[in-house]
């Protein structure tokens, strides 16, 4: 209800901007790299967010930005655009909407109630970096910095005003490695825009330039303040990329170092409220998270030397509702022996898939594993009900283990895992992931009916016709959608094919009913194919 309130009001205020700019009238916008501050000594807020916005956009989705605690009640926030609209709230409780005040001013609630406004006045703090910004506005320079986590070859960077006012012809100034994946530029005055490329392509789109000390990931392509500090953090990823789904295993992994001692990895995960849960705070540098609320989080890792350096780095990430989900989607992977990197020479191992969605059709998942051994072989699979296969390695060397999950209207899904044999098996190497637990489906038990009518077999009346062709099943005289659901059904145990039907069913005339015999049909079906 309040994110409905305040989205109609934002477009209230839209249409009233809208008004105003046609009709001439110009408001004060923020530029980038400013900076403002709140007071958070009435309202007492847990964590305070700042939503800027404008005609065409707004700096995050609502609540917004989380600003950073300064000292005791003040907190601050860098602006990343020419917005010039205000919202201060917790998430809960919001500011009314309110104008941009310029940089270095700061917003003191007359109230805590819902709809609060402020009153600005100049933050006597901000005086130095306001100094600063303004040496730089006249021609004093500053450093900038990339991470080349996208592992270019070189990092070149290209910064101007305008057409006539820039930093050196295309494609720039090359900046120096650092080492750790870390460029650097030191520029002498001051530049509006920025693109990092390498030496020409590829490149980042224009970017506005957020100012000295700022450092830009070309990978995950954001912003964050550069840290001098001992511990460098080089990664933070996620296995799966956003988004993901409710209860789906996400491993956070985190590449970090420091010359100042052993490190410990905090991680955490705050949603959109900013309710924040410790995931991990350990000398691991990797943690399985299992979320089970759909929202948008940020995931944000702390590391710590035994100095006491300190650093962070965050990410967004989005989780999804997997209630109704149709399109298969693999939560999670194990094996029987627990590892993640190594597998045993001469062991039965069974790879279990856990996955979720398959809501269409008969809402069934369908499961197929290929697994290629060192010199390239494959096994030959088919798809079953089961999520689980049970394979032994008999060479040394590297496997792949390629995971497919396909539901009863052909979305297919892979994932691949690889695997070093061994002759045995590091003590170390263990998944930290819930081990999936898998299951063979047999001919369940269908639910009681009438006596007179036989549990397992589908009763439903139908006109059957003489000599039915290959892949009419039911023998209708029609082939079409009910006889691949019929083979479905039968797979699944909830109804029983007689002999004649089994034969009708076996379309790719391998002597068995499968899957793939359903998959048939409906390519048939779909005029994918014109004969069995």
């Amino acid at each position: 209800m309040r994110k409905s309130k305040f989205i109609s009001l934002f477009l209230v205020a839209v249409m009233v901007m809208s008004c105003m700019v046609i009709a001439g009238v110009s408001t004060t916008s923020a530029a980038a790299g400013d900076v403002i501050y709140f007071d958070n000594s009435v309202t007492n807020f847990s964590e305070v967010y700042c939503y800027m916005y404008n005609n065409y956009g707004s700096n995050a989705q609502f609540p917004g930005e989380a600003m950073e605690n300064v000292s005791g009640d003040i907190w601050s926030y860098t602006v990343s655009g020419n917005w010039n609209k205000i919202v201060f709230t917790d998430g809960e409780t919001q500011s009314a909407e309110l104008s941009y005040s310029g940089d270095g001013q700061i917003a003191k609630p007359d109230s805590s109630e819902e709809d609060f406004t402020v009153s600005w006045t100049a933050y006597a703090e901000a005086k130095a970096k306001a100094e600063k910004k303004t040496k730089l506005k006249t021609g004093a320079g500053g450093t900038v910095y990339c991470q080349n986590d996208a592992d270019w070859s070189s990092v070149c960077v290209y910064m101007w005003n305008s057409d006539q006012d820039k930093l050196a012809e295309w494609p720039g100034k090359p900046m120096t490695d650092l080492g750790d994946g870390v460029w650097e530029f030191n520029y002498d005055k001051s530049y509006a825009n920025i693109i990092f490329n390498a030496n020409g392509a590829p490149q980042t789109s224009d970017m506005t330039f957020p100012g000295s000390g700022k450092i830009y990931n070309n990978k995950t392509k954001g912003w964050e303040d550069y840290s001098s500090s001992p511990v460098k953090i080089t990664s933070l990823n996620t296995d799966v990329e956003s988004p993901s789904y409710t209860n789906s295993s996400v491993l956070i992994s985190a590449t970090a170092k420091s010359s100042a001692g052993a490190l410990t990895y905090k991680f955490t995960a705050k949603d959109s409220t900013g309710s924040a849960a410790i995931l991990s705070n350990s000398s691991a540098s990797s943690v399985t998270w299992i979320p089970t609320k759909a929202g948008n989080y940020t995931i944000t890792v702390d590391v710590s030397d035994t100095a006491g350096n300190t650093n962070s780095r965050s990410i967004s990430f989005e989780i999804k509702d997997a209630s109704n989900l149709v399109e298969p989607f693999i939560s999670a992977f194990s094996n029987s022996l627990g590892t993640v990197r190594y597998i045993k020479k001469d062991t039965n191992i069974t790879f279990t898939t856990g996955a979720i969605g398959g809501k269409t059709g008969t809402n069934l998942l369908f499961y197929k594993f290929i697994i290629t051994d060192p010199d390239g072989n494959d096994n030959v699979p088919y798809y079953t009900l089961s999520n689980a296969y049970t394979y032994k390695p008999t060479k040394l060397g590297t496997y792949t283990v390629k995971a497919y999950v396909q539901n009863s209207a052909n979305d297919t899904v892979s994932r691949t895992y690889t695997y070093t044999c061994a002759a045995d098996v590091p003590a170390d190497d263990k998944d930290e992931q819930p081990t999936v637990v898998p299951y063979t489906p047999t001919n369940p038990p269908t639910p009681q009916q009438p006596t007179t009518t036989p549990p397992d077999i589908d009763t439903t009346p139908v006109v059957t016709v003489p000599n039915p062709s290959l892949g009419d099943v039911n023998q209708d005289g029609n082939i079409n959608i009910k006889d691949a659901t019929l083979i479905q059904k039968h797979l699944a145990g909830i109804v029983t094919l007689n002999s004649a039907q089994q034969k009708l069913a076996d379309t790719n005339k391998d002597g068995y009913v499968s899957v793939k015999d359903a998959t048939q049909i409906q390519k048939y079906v779909a005029k994918m194919i014109t004969s069995f």
